[in-house]
């Protein structure tokens, strides 16, 4: 009687162990994807200096926000115009820049000489860059 109960036991544990053993498949599934490129840059698109004197420097802050998903460099570059002189911190660019919410403060400076007449409307134009 022990005989056939280890028997049938064992039987028993080779049919449920072999059932299992074909039931339990493993799969795989290569995942794969690409990265867009996010490249973002927004500036004002005008900053007063307010009224000059001659020979007397005048500032103010720029505001510049942007993305970048990769290291970035954020550089400017001047046209006088009808300023005497006119230049911004940017002019010597920034680098390192990346994330969700790059944020940066630029200073503008300008000015006038004695030979530009009182009253005339100056303009200038500084370009920002953000490059990765």
């Amino acid at each position: 009687m022990k005989r056939t109960i280890l028997i049938a036991i064992t039987v028993m544990a080779l049919v449920f162990g072999l059932v299992a053993y074909a039931v339990a498949l493993d799969a795989s599934t290569a995942v794969n994807a690409n990265v867009n490129t996010i490249l973002e840059l927004t500036a004002p698109p005008s900053v007063s200096l307010g009224s000059l004197d001659p020979d007397v420097d005048s500032s103010n802050t720029v505001a510049l926000s942007g993305k970048s998903n990769k290291a970035a460099t954020l550089s400017a570059s001047v046209n006088v115009g009808n300023f005497t002189a006119l230049g911004c911190d940017l002019e010597v660019a920034q680098s390192g820049l990346r994330g969700g919410a790059i944020s940066v403060t630029d200073n503008v400076t300008g000015m006038v000489d004695w030979n530009v007449d009182g009253g005339t409307a100056l303009a200038g134009t500084i370009t920002y860059t953000l490059a990765q």
